[in-house]
């Protein structure tokens, strides 16, 4: 927009805003009406982006940014300075030719004049010879024609008028052309010269248009330049002047480009204002005050301030500051100036200057100097004092705003405040108390107070960084207590949002004292607005009708509240005066201000005990804003807080009684009123701290039956078991302890009645709920205190503590029969007493909710001083120097029962069984309860039982909830086991067939079969007995759910841990070992089909085509719109192991069972074993190597018993007999080792399979010839066989035809020959069902049989007979089974082979385990302390003793676990050790190995040892929890926590308390309980029966600890191995499966090398042949065996007879 376009809309708001005789008074009064508008918030956002300076376009002559002067346009000469003028709002053109605003307005839509082109138009204008007279009117004529154009080519006009201004004006250098007119035409030339300059300011060329002036040099322009300032500098009359300061700063380009000395243009400037201030104000003015100066002074005045102000922004540095701050502050003194006018009688005040823009030139000088110079002391007050009185100038107060600012941001602040202070202090006095014009409720002083007020409480807070705060607030707050005092309610209205934002600054903290007791004195000086109705804010024209201004009192409430808020979270002490202005405004506060006071004096302790007259002031208080119930629920809430402080805080003996008081008891009786939350949590403090510290017992009582009214709502009636609503002749109901114990069953068991309670009224829709249950809580509280606390009131003690105490538990126990008692209640009460314990010594505690299961506690046996409570019988009486209460444990457990019986919310049953299943296992809590607990037990058997098979009514709850229900209750019935001594053998018999029966509840969630079978596992240890004759029944049932593949991993963990406990199955029949075996075969069927599937699904989704795998062929996408996720790196490989372990178990159970078979059963078992893995076998082509393994460790154990296999060395060691001869022959997956003497007699006979190894010694000439004679003379008779195959019903023949066209394969890896009974015998007829005689041959090396031949049931020709040769007496491999092939010699010397026999022998022929057992004493937690241990508790050692078997590592030849067994001890003298008949456990016990602390290397050693162990046993008796880090290793998979139930065993001082006392003569003391528990590392599944935590006595820890710790070995040999290898990687391979390997490297190499030989020697293919350098090893070879002298020579003639037999 050009400069005439924004001067004419100034100039239009300006007139708008001007009218009317009181504009001025009105444009005042807005501007205090309106304290928080939009003029503000516009200014503060202007302020933020152009601080310190507006930034206005009013602002162009400060900053110079606008102007660019004659040497770059012409036109724009002055135009900065011009807009300064004109663009104020307001403002008129005051020249005598000015234009109209409708002309000036069309400037910018005018078309650019040559003002050259139009000068020559005028004819004499430009001729130099012209008479002056016609050349005047003609410039007259111009000047009229160009006002009001857009011009161009001013400086080609300005040459061409050269000569009339030399005329006029002389030239610069002073020097005046003769004058050839009169003096008249020289002064019109004068006015006419400089009236051209100012159209020359005013108009100029178009935005963007190229300036006509660029072919001017610099130096033409300067002349030019210094040709109009001369001509301007020249004015000296007053109409003169009044047309050159138009044209001023246009032509200096905003004072930039002034010409000659600068001072005296500031000096002449200042002249310029003086003599435009003596025009448009002067002395005896008589205008009214609504009339404006005339239009040409108010115009100089404006130019000539805007100039003045170009010169000191420009210049400064050169100027005189004095001359600089007198000007300024004569200006501002002048336009404070007052002078009394009258109206109708009326003396009123009137400002002398009343124009606008005026007062805006001056500010505007004030900001110049500010911003580009300093201002002095002298000029600061007028300064103020102007800018607080012209802040209600709409057109001055941005630019007033704008000057604070800087002020308050810069180093004038705290002058600034220091002179408004010293302003305020002055009063009203002379004029100021007079009313201004047109506002007689408002006086000059009333006018700059309201200033000074809008400057701190609006412009203070603004800017990005703020100010410093204490500065602000220590010169801010007394300026604004002495505008406070004047109570306006304008001043009020600013003053007190003001304080709530000084109370809300983040740095209110760093407040003075002194600051603070400023500011308080505010609010009191000023409560009487608060306190009147009288004070309140007139609406303004700014705000809208429809809303309601805020009152004062809201204001005020605001900043008290802001206040209070600050001294409540800050650590200031609390002014007196504050508080006293709280009982002041005690009766007007509002509620939320009220709470807020309450929140302070809660904070500060104002009303505690200690303050003068807390207790009158408390009690008056809580009539006030309690007791009235009309007063807000967050007040009373606050009130009833601030009452509980001295009982929660400050109690002491000090406050004894104070329960006592009437407004106490009047709290705590109208508990049963209340509903509120919060407000029943406060009353409840009180009375928990009465029932707690009371000593009148009348006064217990009376509390406690106030809170037992509360805990109730008569209202409800709770629906319980119709059959057992028990009442006497009057109709009353009978208490639980009144009940006989002969109970039975209920038509309608608890758990099928759950739907029952889906038609009852939900409790929650009662008002009392939140109540009772907070009630309920509180009492539990106080029984907890007073049970486990050991705190005592001073020195006094109270015996009656322990009988209101039982009085209390009482009363609890008759709410959970009650029927008016809510279900959620009666949990709570549960949950309580579900925590009730007992020590060793029978005293009764209560545990502290410390964790987040009740089994995860412990509890502290510290003795509690105050309570006597001690289980006991009803009728025991005990005598000793301290009265033992009795603790009505009978009662507590009869309620318990009734509860069971009557119930019907499910719930209410779950709390009830996850409770007692924990409180069961502190067996001295219900030591005295014989009766009781095998009652409940005799109820629970029953009750499952009907709940198992009625089905017509199962299905009234859902299979989820049923599922659920049915799991607490079997965990409940294991608890019942550790009162084996009390359960009678029917009973016990009853509760395992009971869990076997749980087994069958598959039909939801596997929880219920789970837990079963880890109660069964229990059960095997704690009632051997019961185990035994219920097993199998139980097996049977195993059979129905092995399809659970949830239940796989615990199914086979209890069967594999049958196994390692003989005695349970010492009377099994067939039958039941075909039960075992068929689970186990079924789950390798499983998890092989699972794996045929999984590799199918691969392998066609590899194999398919790019179109077969878009998205229309993938159900996914079809079904659900989205391929769901797939399941994290870390699930796939716990599956892979889990698969992988259910695989293994499996296996492992069939190998163990098989072996600890006799041999006749082991006959009959043979082939359903054999045709079960071979129906499993994964393979589609050959045998499995888990196959090949189990078919080894059958043929290799068919005549062996258990025994025998136990006896079986673990390692093979090579008899060191001198120079020997050695060969070695293989066949199938066995190979046979002789080493004969070369000299000698003796020979080592040594057989290897990869399910194990013997070794015999033998005389082999002796042997040889006898064997050779026996055979000569041997007559036929028929052979035997093995008994009848279970599957058939035919006999077995003892052997099958022999094919005589066998086939003779050479390869060593494909022998065909089969050899069998000596040649000439007859053979029998084939049986039908009987397989092929070739047929275990052909599984040996790995064939599978036809699907047709195992689906008939077959039977295997296991034939057994004399040798068909010599040798084969000795070189058998699988202890003379016929039908097999010949054992082929291997290359002897061949070291590939010899090294692959020495891996062979040095891998074990059992799986090896290695599992560390740390012990854990009192208060021990670190590393160091449990490495350090060298001894443990009696416990400890039993448990060890039960682990094992203890052996001396210097004795030891085969597995030790790394432990030193060269006899130096460095391990330890002794370790523990355990074996069955497939698994060789070593145990690194951490108190056998040496530790000492001065010895380093010991702790290193030993943690070694301990940290690579997979699993870690620790027998913890710390007291505390065992974290799991506490001995850190990459290897420590899985932590057995073994912890005695109560935390710990008794101390040989509780042992002698227990001996003093008479308690030891009424009660038994119960075994002591450990609990084992399983920590997981967790990257691993949890697996075991120990991943939930089991409860054990300690002779049946050991073997459950055992179990679990073998089963957590092998999951994590597994797991290892599956993550080596990667998901999808290779499978898990066992020592057998890995010792078969071996073998078959042998069998590679040995071919390999025998190829190699034959090829070198050019022999046949099939001559099998050895060398003569071979042969010579034997010596002399002989024909005749008799004839052999030494070990070799009859070793030859083996090697012989076996060739020749090939």
């Amino acid at each position: 927009m050009s400069k005439g376009g924004r001067a004419s809309d100034t100039r239009r708001s300006s007139e708008q805003s001007s009218k009317g005789a009181s504009s001025f008074a009105m444009l005042f009064r807005n501007v205090l009406r309106s304290p928080f508008g939009s003029d503000s918030r516009n200014s503060g956002t202007a302020r933020r982006e152009l601080s310190p300076s507006m930034g206005s376009a009013s602002l162009a002559a400060a900053t110079h940014t606008q102007s660019p002067g004659i040497g770059h346009s012409p036109a724009s000469i002055g135009e900065g300075t011009r807009l300064q003028a004109n663009s104020v709002p307001g403002s008129e053109s005051a020249d005598h030719g000015s234009s109209t605003f409708s002309e000036t307005q069309s400037i910018d839509r005018l078309a650019p004049v040559d003002s050259v082109a139009l000068a020559e138009g005028h004819t004499g204008l430009a001729d130099q010879d012209a008479a002056i007279g016609d050349r005047l009117d003609a410039l007259g004529v111009l000047v009229s024609e160009l006002k009001g154009q857009p011009l161009t080519n001013l400086g080609g006009l300005w040459c061409m008028l050269e000569g009339i201004v030399e005329f006029a004006f002389g030239n610069s250098s002073g020097v005046n052309k003769p004058s050839e007119l009169d003096l008249a035409h020289h002064q019109r030339a004068r006015r006419l010269i400089l009236s051209l300059l100012a159209v020359f300011a005013e108009g100029g060329q178009a935005d963007g248009e190229q300036a006509e002036t660029s072919h001017i040099d610099a130096e033409d322009v300067q002349k030019m330049r210094a040709s109009i300032l001369w001509v301007i500098g020249s004015a000296c009359s007053w109409e003169e002047v009044e047309l050159a300061v138009q044209s001023a700063a246009w032509a200096s380009s905003d004072a930039k480009h002034l010409s000659g000395d600068t001072v005296q243009w500031f000096e002449r400037a200042r002249s310029w204002v003086e003599l435009a201030v003596d025009h448009c104000y002067p002395e005896n003015m008589t205008r009214e005050p609504s009339e404006g100066p005339p239009p040409g002074p108010h115009e100089a005045l404006t130019e000539s301030l805007a100039f003045l102000a170009c010169i000191i922004s420009t210049d400064y540095p050169v100027l005189d500051p004095t001359a600089v701050s007198e000007i300024v502050s004569s200006l501002c003194e002048m336009t404070a100036r007052a002078r009394l006018v009258s109206e109708n009688g009326l003396e009123e005040v009137a400002w002398i200057w009343t124009e606008p823009v005026h007062l805006y030139g001056v500010i505007n000088l004030l900001n110049t100097v500010i911003t580009y110079g300093a201002l002095s002391q002298n000029a600061l007050l007028p300064g103020i004092t102007m800018l607080c009185t012209t802040a209600n100038v709409p057109l001055c107060k941005e630019l007033c705003c704008d000057i604070i600012y800087t002020m308050f941001t810069s180093c004038y602040m705290r002058d600034a405040l220091l002179t408004m202070n010293y302003v305020m202090r002055r009063g009203n006095t002379g004029l100021n108390s007079k009313s201004i014009y047109k506002m007689p409720a408002m006086t000059p002083y009333q006018a700059a107070v309201n200033g000074m007020v809008y400057y701190i409480t609006q412009i203070m807070d603004t800017g990005p960084t703020g100010f410093q705060f204490s500065l602000r607030t220590g010169n801010c707050l007394p300026v604004l207590g002495e505008a406070a005092l004047g109570m306006h309610p304008e001043v009020l209205s600013m003053v007190f949002p003001y304080l709530c934002k000084v109370a809300n600054d983040d740095r209110v903290d760093s407040m003075l004292p002194d600051d603070w007791t400023v500011l308080i004195a505010i609010l009191e000086n000023t409560v009487e607005c608060r306190l009147s109705d009288e004070y309140e804010v007139e609406p303004g024209s700014d705000i809208d009708e429809e809303d309601e201004p805020p009152t004062l009192a809201y204001l005020y409430d605001g900043a008290l509240q802001a206040i209070v808020s600050v001294f409540r979270r800050s650590s200031q002490p609390t002014p007196t005066s504050l508080v006293n202005l709280l009982f002041k405004m005690r009766n007007v506060l509002s509620d939320e201000l009220a709470q807020s006071m309450l929140q302070f004096i809660d904070a500060r302790g104002s009303l505690r005990p200690g303050s003068s007259n807390w207790l009158e002031s408390l009690e008056e208080m809580m009539h006030l804003y309690y007791f009235d119930r009309s007063r807000s629920t967050l007040l009373r809430r606050q009130m009833a807080r601030l009452c509980t402080r001295p009982f929660t805080e400050a109690f002491d003996v000090s406050l004894k009684g104070i329960e006592r008081k009437p407004f106490i008891i009047a709290v705590l009786e109208q508990l049963h009123l209340e509903e509120d939350e919060k407000i029943i949590d406060s009353v409840l403090e009180i009375l928990y701290m009465s029932l707690r510290w009371t000593k009148d017992s009348k006064t217990f009582h009376n509390i406690l039956e106030f809170a037992l009214r509360a805990a109730i709502e008569p209202e409800y009636v709770r629906q319980i078991q119709p059959d057992y609503m028990h009442q006497d002749d009057n109709g009353d109901m009978v208490l639980p302890e009144q009940l006989s114990l002969n109970m039975q069953m209920p038509t309608h068991p608890i758990l099928l009645l759950g739907g029952e309670s889906a038609a009852m009224v939900d409790e929650k829709s009662y008002s009392s709920w939140a109540r009772i249950t907070l009630t309920i809580n509180c009492l539990l509280k106080v029984v907890e205190w007073r049970m486990s606390s050991n705190d005592t009131l001073g020195d006094e003690t109270y015996d009656h503590l322990s009988v209101d105490t039982i009085s209390l538990v009482n009363g609890l126990l008759d709410l959970l029969v009650s029927k008016h008692t809510f279900p959620s209640a009666q949990r709570n009460i549960l949950l309580g007493f579900l925590r009730f314990h007992a020590d060793a010594n029978m005293r009764v505690y209560m545990l502290l909710p410390d964790h987040d299961t009740l089994l995860e506690q412990r509890v502290s046996l510290h003795e509690n001083a105050r309570m006597r409570l001690v289980v006991q019988s009803d009728d025991a009486v005990v005598n000793n120097t301290v009265d033992w209460v009795p603790f009505p444990i009978a009662r507590y457990i009869r309620v318990l029962v009734y509860l069971f019986q009557t119930n019907i919310d499910i719930e209410t049953y779950n709390v009830l069984c996850r409770g007692l299943m924990v409180q069961l296992t502190n067996t001295h809590l219900f030591s005295t309860c014989k009766e009781e607990v095998t009652a409940f037990l005799r109820y629970l058997i029953n009750y499952m039982r009907v709940a198992n098979y009625d089905q017509e009514t199962r299905t009234r709850i859902s299979s989820v909830e049923k599922n659920r229900t049915a799991t607490y209750t079997y965990g409940l019935q294991v608890s019942f086991m550790h009162y084996k001594g009390w359960i009678k053998r029917d009973q016990q018999d009853l509760l395992i067939s009971t869990l076997g029966d749980g087994l069958m509840m598959t039909s939801g969630a596997p929880e219920a079969p789970q837990i079963c079978l880890h109660a069964l596992g229990v059960a095997m240890l704690e009632l051997h007995g019961a185990m035994v004759r219920m097993l199998p029944s139980i097996l049977q049932n195993l059979v129905r759910i092995y399809s659970a593949a949830q239940l796989s991993v615990h199914l086979l963990e209890f069967v594999s841990s049958i196994s390692r406990n003989q005695g349970l199955y010492t009377n099994f029949r067939k039958g039941d070992y075909q039960v075992l075996f068929a689970v186990a075969i079924n789950y390798i069927r499983f998890h092989n089909n699972q794996r045929r599937r999984e590799t199918s699904l691969s392998t066609n989704t590899a194999g398919a085509r790019p179109a077969d795998v878009g998205e229309k062929s993938d159900p996914r996408r079809q079904s659900t719109g989205a391929i769901p996720a797939s399941p994290s790196e870390k699930q796939l490989l716990n599956d892979v192991a889990l698969s992988q372990y259910v695989l293994v178990m499996a296996y492992q159970v069939i190998d163990v069972y098989f072996l600890s078979l006799t041999p006749a059963l082991k006959a009959e078992m043979f082939d359903s074993i054999i045709v079960g893995l071979l129906q499993s076998n994964y393979s589609r082509s050959n045998l499995d190597e888990v196959n090949e393994v189990c078919l080894d460790m059958v043929l290799q154990n068919h005549s062996r018993s258990s025994e025998d296999i136990l006896g079986l060395s673990d390692v093979t060691v090579q008899e060191d007999f001198g120079p020997v001869v050695e060969r070695h022959w293989i066949q199938h997956n066995g190979i046979v080792t002789i080493r004969a003497q070369k000299e000698g007699l003796m020979a080592q006979i040594i057989e290897r399979s990869c399910s194990g190894a013997t070794s015999r010694i033998v005389d082999l000439p002796a042997e040889v010839s006898r064997k050779y004679v026996e055979r000569a003379e041997r007559t036929e008779r028929p052979p035997t066989s093995l008994p009848a195959s279970p599957l058939s019903d035919s006999p077995v023949s003892a052997f099958g035809s022999l094919s005589q066209s066998a086939s003779r394969g050479r390869s060593i890896g494909r022998n065909r020959r089969l050899h069998s009974m000596a040649p000439g015998l007859p053979s029998l007829h084939h049986e039908p069902d009987m397989l092929p005689h070739d047929s275990i041959a052909r599984l040996l090396r790995g064939e599978l049989l036809s699907q047709s031949d195992l689906s008939r049931a077959p039977r295997f020709p296991m034939r057994f007979g004399a040798a068909p040769c010599l040798a084969l007496e000795f070189i058998n491999a699988y202890q003379g089974l016929q039908n097999l092939d010949v054992p082929v010699m291997l290359p002897p010397n061949f070291e590939a082979v010899a090294r692959s026999l020495r891996i062979f022998d040095n891998t074990a022929m059992v799986d090896t385990h290695k599992v560390s057992v740390a012990y854990v004493g009192p208060g021990q937690t670190t590393e160091r302390e449990i490495l350090l241990n060298q001894q443990g508790s009696p416990a400890y050692w039993n448990f060890l003793r039960g682990m094992g078997h203890i052996r001396r590592l210097g004795q030891m030849k085969d597995f030790s676990a790394g432990l030193d067994t060269s006899g130096q001890d460095s391990d330890g003298r002794y370790t523990l050790g355990w074996r069955d008949l497939i698994a060789k456990l070593i145990f690194h016990v951490g108190t056998l190995m040496p530790a000492r602390e001065d010895k380093q290397e010991q702790i290193v050693r030993k943690k070694a040892h301990m940290g690579n162990d997979f699993v870690h046993i620790v027998f913890n008796e710390s007291g505390r929890d065992y974290e799991f880090d506490t001995i850190p290793s990459q290897f420590n998979f899985v932590q057995i926590i073994v912890t005695p139930v109560d935390g710990q065993v008794p101390t040989p001082e509780d042992e002698a308390l227990w001996l003093r006392s008479d308690l030891s003569k009424v009660n038994a003391r119960m075994d002591q309980l450990y609990k084992v528990k399983t920590q997981i590392n967790p990257d691993i599944p949890f697996v075991g029966p120990a991943a939930e935590p089991k409860v054990l006595t300690l002779t049946a820890l050991p073997g459950f600890v055992r179990s679990v710790a073998i089963h957590a070995v092998v999951f994590s040999q597994v797991y290892t191995s599956c993550k080596s290898a990667g998901i999808g990687g290779a499978e898990y391979v066992s020592l057998w499966r890995a010792r078969l390997q071996i073998i078959k490297r042998v069998r590679a190499h040995a071919q390999k090398e025998r190829t190699k030989r034959l090829n070198a020697l050019g022999s046949q293919p099939g001559s099998l042949s050895e060398s003569s350098a071979d042969m010579a090893e034997f010596g002399e070879p002989i024909s005749d065996p008799t004839m052999a002298t030494t070990a070799a020579q009859a070793l030859g003639y083996l090697v012989r007879d076996l060739e020749s037999f090939v």
